[in-house]
């Protein structure tokens, strides 16, 4: 990925442009982003209706799943066939606006991308070195995904505000003795989860574009991982290679297990798979004062900055930031909409997994902090170095110390 990124950001895709014209005066323009079907359906519904207002403008879609959508667009970006708008998340977005791969839209916000609904602070989620490079799609945050009837089964209370993690250890083995199922799925390689977990300690990913943690504390969080294994509450080694799959291939999504570290968007994914089976609930933290979780940009949206069709693009992120109808089709399939008047609207007719994770996030607002700066360039391979680490442990192939010394060698690289 690396590599890939370091051919793209170099400067590989200088000479290309990106979308075609189209016949009859149109505008081609394309845009991509990761998701499932589910999401592909209603953000391709939004899109035809853009088309239908905006007849000088055609519209090509395409998607992949998070596990393999980087490597495609770096792969596109250095052929020189780079997406118009682009779907960004929040750890790539200093890799690629740091080489200027991403348009500056600070001309275009508060004018053609309308802002003046928005809470001001999350829109600065997307603003690097004074440049707007991005802008927030919609808002989520950490939650644990959970079966409630294995719960029920086990005789154990639900996720619920001020349970601690010997708490779900705890609740999670006797699931699993009780039911067979795993309790939890296995967490220790997820920079999401180490993140959250840090954050209830008063601590950060990141600081200054440096690791904000020591090796201790990474060794705590495996450490953790290690007691819910060896407690018989998490899920077998030979499943920690799904979890950056689909919803459709995560233990959960599986049945494999009652509880699992996730986002509240992806909360339709998984009620695809598994219809009105599951609930959100908090994380657990040993901090009666802090719970971890921010409001994070569940994903945002960019545009190239070698597109041909800048207007277009910049027209459609406006449209599907801020048109009430795209809002009404979008719902929270993405997360809660970052236009607050849109946000209020749509809460008003939610209903199935929408209205779900509409009301997780009411319950969790006043103990969700601000997102942190955008993190530096190298997270991406960090986050793919974490776990990688993690599953060596898992399969018994390095020691926590051993691979605890080979990842602070290798992330401190990325890093330079």
């Amino acid at each position: 990925m690396r590599k890939a990124l370091a051919l793209v950001l170099g400067g590989a895709f200088a000479a290309a442009g990106c979308g075609g014209g189209a016949a009859s005066g149109q505008a081609e323009i394309r845009f991509i982003w990761w998701g499932n079907d589910d999401r592909a359906k209603i953000t391709n519904e939004a899109v035809r209706l853009f088309e239908s207002r905006n007849p000088d403008v055609k519209v090509a879609t395409s998607f992949q799943n998070f596990q393999n959508y980087f490597e495609k667009l770096s792969t596109e970006i250095a052929g020189g066939n780079a997406p118009d708008v682009i779907q960004m998340d929040y750890r790539y977005l200093n890799e690629y606006a740091g080489r200027n791969v991403l348009l500056d839209l600070t001309p275009f916000v508060g004018k053609d991308i309308r802002t003046q609904d928005w809470n001001q602070g999350f829109l600065g989620s997307g603003r690097l070195n004074g440049k707007q490079v991005a802008l927030p799609l919609a808002q989520n945050a950490t939650t644990i995904v959970y079966d409630p009837k294995l719960f029920a089964a086990a005789g154990v209370p639900e996720p619920h505000a001020g349970w601690t993690w010997a708490d779900y250890k705890g609740t999670a083995a006797k699931i699993q003795a009780s039911t067979g199922i795993a309790g939890s799925t296995d967490f220790g390689g997820t920079e999401d989860v180490f993140e959250t977990w840090l954050r209830q300690r008063g601590k950060a990913l990141y600081d200054n574009g440096k690791l904000g943690y020591g090796k201790d504390d990474l060794k705590a969080f495996w450490q953790l991982s290690k007691d819910f294994r060896d407690g018989n509450a998490t899920t077998s080694a030979e499943l920690v290679t799904t979890l950056n799959a689909g919803a459709e291939q995560t233990p959960m999504g599986k049945k494999l297990s009652a509880s699992e570290h996730s986002y509240d968007s992806l909360y339709g994914g998984y009620n695809t798979v598994r219809p009105d089976e599951l609930k959100l609930g908090p994380y657990p933290s040993d901090s009666k004062e802090t719970l971890g979780s921010y409001r994070k940009p569940s994903q945002l949206i960019s545009a190239s900055a070698r597109t041909k069709h800048k207007d277009a693009a910049v027209k459609l992120i406006d449209f599907l930031l801020n048109d009430p109808d795209a809002g009404r089709i979008l719902g929270a399939s993405r997360g809660l909409p970052a236009n607050l008047k849109i946000r209020e609207a749509v809460a008003q007719n939610l209903s199935g997994a929408n209205k779900v994770v509409f009301e997780y996030q009411r319950s969790v607002d006043a103990k969700l902090g601000d997102a942190p700066p955008a993190p530096p360039k190298g997270d991406g391979t960090i986050y793919k170095l974490l776990q990688r680490k993690h599953e060596e442990v898992v399969f018994g192939k390095k020691s926590i110390d051993q691979a605890l010394d080979e990842f602070w060698r290798d992330a401190e690289e990325a890093l330079r």
